[in-house]
């Protein structure tokens, strides 16, 4: 079987879009940077800062403060189109902090992760 350029072209034409719309449909919201980052040492932090690879659904999205011993830490969450920011209520005490973050990315993706940081 041989095919004529005009067909090779016209196969191309069909097939590219849909291979970009089956990329776009696979997309996960991927946490990209967090202040602090995982495993740091810093002084106490205003602010818990996650961005994330795709714009979050703000409705579903957010993240939650722990200290080390699992007790939870007063915060506010504001969730911004790839940002969540996660604002405690007092000033972190020195110890181990665990951030904990749930998002849901605008085309439906579930995605959850965790990570730990120190206050000195």
């Amino acid at each position: 079987m041989s095919f004529r350029p005009a067909s090779i072209a016209a196969i191309a034409a069909v097939t590219a879009p849909l291979l970009l719309l089956a990329s776009g449909a696979e997309a996960h919201a991927h946490l990209v940077m967090a202040a602090p980052s995982a495993n740091a040492t810093v002084a106490a932090p205003s602010a818990v800062r996650l961005r994330f690879s795709e714009r979050l659904a703000p409705r579903f999205s957010g993240a939650d403060l722990m200290q080390s011993d699992g007790q939870a830490v007063a915060s506010r969450a504001k969730v911004s189109g790839k940002a969540v920011q996660l604002s405690p209520t007092t000033r972190l005490a020195p110890g181990g902090y665990m951030v904990m973050w749930h998002v849901v990315s605008s085309d439906g993706h579930k995605m959850k992760g965790q990570y730990n940081f120190t206050v000195r």
